[in-house]
């Protein structure tokens, strides 16, 4: 996609926010960088410091221009946003990570793709230019294919961490964000379900400032978890449903084949088995009914 050559008309409609954990390296290089530019001077930067044990918030706090919202202990990434889209007062928003790995000529290309082309959301695609991290390649496969299922489409870039939105588009879902980093994985998913517009804009990623909180093991514990709720909350059907239909084949397998060669009637065990397959797939009706229910609720 073709970036977008008009200028943005960046003010007081745009807020930056900026969740931070232990970025007392990388926060202050990325404030600088932001400061920096003359299409941002206008724009709300707020940083929430989600109880970083450094000196995250006292390098934050020599930047007069800034916001620091800061959390008494450390909640998570999506709660980190959440709490910076709350205190937020523009009606473009923007996510920006903290540890340098953006640029900021990305996130004016983002915003002006977003304004410009008058869309709902815009997302930061990174390029095979980008830095990426070997170890977590596997997991990211796992979760990127997983995500293409639920969506029922091919998805550039599911958890990019640079993104922009229009306040009363992101706003009525902000009770549906998860607390961890499946925030942005949700909300991709959200924009693509509820058909808002919105377009894909190549960035570069630079490898981070400072170490990264993510452990391996927690990591990989968590991005099952971030698959497991992906199938709840849009595809409760696809996942109880798969279910009961494996259970009800496997079920009436075992029990015909049962009856055919012993010829002492239908067995018990694969009776249960398949009332157990059928409870699975009309759980898997009723909770589709309620995920549809809730994703409306503020709307």
């Amino acid at each position: 996609m073709k970036r977008a050559t008009a200028e943005i008309a960046v003010g007081p409609e745009i807020s930056v926010i900026i969740p931070a954990y232990n970025e007392a390296q990388g926060i202050m290089p990325t404030l600088t960088a932001l400061g920096a530019e003359p299409r941002l001077q206008e724009a709300e930067i707020i940083v929430v410091d989600d109880g970083s044990t450094d000196d995250t918030a006292a390098c934050v706090m020599e930047f007069p221009r800034v916001r620091l919202v800061r959390h008494s202990k450390n909640n998570g990434y999506g709660t980190a946003i959440k709490s910076g889209i709350r205190a937020s007062t523009g009606q473009h928003i923007a996510w920006f990570d903290a540890d340098g790995q953006h640029r900021v000529a990305d996130l004016i290309a983002v915003l002006d793709t977003l304004i410009t082309q008058r869309l709902d959301y815009c997302v930061g695609v990174r390029d095979a230019r980008s830095h990426a991290v070997r170890s977590r390649r596997i997991g990211k496969f796992i979760l990127k294919q997983t995500v293409r299922l639920a969506a029922g489409q091919h998805i550039a870039d599911f958890n990019s961490g640079l993104r922009a939105f229009r306040r009363e588009v992101i706003f009525p879902y902000l009770h549906l964000m998860p607390k961890g980093f499946g925030a942005s994985t949700t909300m991709t998913l959200l924009m693509i379900e509820r058909g808002y517009s919105g377009a894909d804009v190549p960035i570069v990623v630079h490898e981070r400032i400072g170490k990264s909180s993510v452990k391996q093991l927690r990591d990989g514990i968590r991005t099952l978890m971030i698959i497991l709720r992906i199938f709840l909350l849009f595809k409760p059907l696809v996942f109880f449903g798969g279910i009961g239909v494996v259970l009800i084949t496997l079920g009436s397998i075992y029990g015909f084949a049962e009856a055919i060669s012993v010829r002492q009637g239908f067995p018990v065990f694969a009776a249960v088995i398949i009332i157990l397959g059928v409870q699975a797939f009309f759980f898997g009706l009723l909770s589709d009914q309620v995920s549809q229910l809730r994703r409306e609720r503020f709307e």
